[in-house]
Order: C-alpha cells, then structure tokens, then sequence
C-alpha cells in the first residue's frame, strides 16, 4: 500500500488543500466493506478554485505554448507513475477492488502510452472519469489533455477519488502549479459547477449513457466542448460451424474480469436454436472456474463489486432476468461474506430484447439467446 494511500487534501493549484468546510467521506474496501480512510469532500469553493488553477496555468504560464517543457514534464511523469505503479495498484485493488493481476489493462497500458506532444484544441478541460476505471480513463484523458497544451481539472467518482488524488499527488513534484488538480467529491451540485464554470472550455465524460446525456446537455447549453464515452455492452454471435465452447469461454472470462465492471464487454453470446442446450452448458461450465477472490492476490481475477449500490444495481437486474422469464443457470445471488460479492451468473432463456442484453449489467453475468437469424 502507498505510503500516501490517506489522503490529506485535494492536489489544486500545486499544493494539497483541505477542504475549506473540512468534509470528508469514508472510503471503505468492497472486499470487506471496512472503512479505509477519509477521502476529502470538495465543496463548490473547490470547484471555483479548481477551475481558477486550471485557467490561470493556462492562460498565464508557458505550458500551452512551450512543446519542450511539456514534453520534458510528460515523460518525467510518465516514469514517476511507472516507479509507483506497484503501489498504485494495489490502493486500486483496496478502494475500488480491481484486481492488481489485471494491472496491464488498468494501469500499466494507459502509463504506457502517455506523450508529451500532441495536437489537438487545447484549453481548460474538466476530465470526469468511472469508478469502473479507476485510473486508466484519468491517466488517458489527461495524458491527453496535457499532450496537447491544455490543463485539466480531474473529477473521479467518490469511489475512485483516492486514486486519483494519489495520481495528482505525484504530479504535485513534476507539473508546474494548476497545470493538474483534482477534485473529489460526493456532490453532484459540486460536479455541475464545475462543468459549468465560465473558465472551463472543455468537458470530458466517461461513464453512463443516461449521465453522459445530462452532462452533454448542461456543457452544451454552456458553451463548451464536449467528449463523451458511455461504452455499452456487446453482443457475440455465434454461427451454426463456431467452435462453440472456445466462444462461449472466452466470453465468460472476459465478463468474469473485474467482476464484470467495464465497458463494451461481451456479455450476451447469440446461438442457433439447436445449439442453445449446448453454450448453457459451456458457459456454466467456464463460469463455474470462476473464484471470486482477494483482489490483492496476484492469482485473482474476479474480486467484489465497488460498492454496496454496485452490488444491489446487478442483483436488480438478475431480478428483472427473472421477470422477463430468464432461466438462471448458474449463480444469481449475492455471496455470504464481508464485502460486495456477486456470484459469477450465467442466464438463459432472454431474448435480444431484454434490458439485460440492451443494457450494461456491469457485473459477473453472462446471458446465453438463442436466436433463428443464427442458424
């Protein structure tokens, strides 16, 4: 664990700053739900300043104009997340319970790709990033953003904050004053502000479609520029000659990562009719290796959910696969230990047209239809 796991304050405008109302929440661990630590609650006075920061490095210093600096402090920032890496990923592990065996996707790629000269329109951009990626989405985004001779203001969500504020921290020592600062916070009054304050050009947004539209909406009507990532699930067809079980498997493990939280993973596997029997039976099979486990173990893969809400958002949908006349063949319920467990779950007898096929579960569940247009 990072010897500045605890946070203190929030990284804005080159300095760690407590809260100016002193609000803090507690961040708890899914995979015991104990409480870790005290993240800070950033108010709107925060926001202001934040935004303030990120404005007056960009309209005042030389970052948006001198391509050496920024390279320089890219790529030393680059090798500072690097050296921390071991740690960053397993505060991950703890706050947020991805598992630290899935480190390449989560953290080790996104590290890896950072840049110190890119095009593109820069300005002041508010980067609001997952729960669901805890740091990938952030050190993607404000690589990117950096690159490109712009200065951001991070916003994780509550879950994620003290990785992200971890991630802020170190660039305390390398980027010049305001060019990064972050914001965490439970309030979404707080969130608005920021996204509507005058001094902010940019917006960018990852995470659920139903938000995105919100926040796309208010930046809009606001005059700023807008990126937005909502994901979504994906659909695996499956034909009449597949390798049936190589298919169905490779879904499984891939929905099983993670405990199934991240986007535009192949939840639903389309079989012929005549083949149905058969990919229930694979997929039951594949899911059943799963191991839900300690996420700081290097040999776990499926560890909790994030949170308590996260757990009893895909028990709802297991619920509604019921209704709408599913079959569970495989797990369906919430594990009797400490923490935010789901079973790994298997699901039969949907159609295309169910919520759980149109929608992200964002658990360890795998949906097998069987559909005529496969044959």
């Amino acid at each position: 664990m990072s010897k500045h796991a605890r946070p203190r304050g929030l990284p804005i405008d080159g300095v760690e700053q407590p809260t100016a109302e002193g609000w803090t929440y507690a961040a708890r661990n899914p995979a015991t739900a104990e409480t870790l630590w005290e993240v800070p609650d950033a108010g709107v006075t925060e926001a202001h300043a934040a935004a303030a920061a990120a404005r007056r490095a960009f309209d005042e210093t030389q970052w948006s104009t001198d391509v050496g600096l920024r390279v320089d402090a890219m790529r030393r920032l680059q090798v500072a997340l690097a050296d921390r890496s071991d740690d960053l990923a397993h505060l991950m592990a703890a706050e947020t319970g991805v598992p630290v065996s899935l480190r390449a996707a989560h953290l080790d790629a996104p590290i890896a790709v950072m840049r110190g000269e890119r095009s593109g329109e820069a300005g002041v951009t508010a980067v609001i990033t997952p729960a669901t990626s805890p740091l990938a989405v952030a050190i993607e985004e404000v690589g990117r953003v950096l690159s490109a001779g712009g200065t951001a203001v991070l916003k994780p969500a509550p879950e994620a904050a003290s990785a992200a504020i971890e991630l802020g921290r170190i660039a305390l020592d390398i980027l010049p004053r305001g060019v990064l600062n972050v914001l965490a916070t439970r309030d979404v009054d707080v969130a608005i502000t920021l996204t509507l304050d005058e001094r902010v050009d940019e917006v960018s947004f990852t995470g659920s479609a139903v938000a995105a539209e919100r926040v796309r909406g208010a930046a809009e009507r606001a005059g700023k520029r807008v990126r937005t990532d909502v994901g979504g699930p994906l659909t695996i067809e499956a034909a009449d000659d597949d390798d049936l079980a190589a298919v169905v498997s490779a879904a499984a493990v891939t929905v099983a990562a993670n405990a199934g939280q991240a986007c535009r993973l192949p939840a639903t596997v389309v079989v012929p009719p005549h083949r149905y029997a058969e990919a229930l039976r694979a997929a039951v099979e594949a899911m059943a290796e799963v191991v839900p486990g300690d996420p700081s173990r290097p040999d776990t893969v499926c560890g909790p959910l994030r949170s308590g809400v996260a757990r009893d958002r895909v028990r709802r949908y297991v619920d509604l696969a019921r209704n709408e006349g599913g079959e569970v063949a495989l797990g369906g319920g919430v594990l009797d230990r400490d923490g935010w467990w789901f079973a790994p779950t298997v699901i039969g007898g949907l159609t295309r047209q169910s919520r759980l096929v149109r929608e992200e579960v964002l658990g360890p569940v795998l949906m097998v239809v069987a559909d005529p247009r496969n044959s």
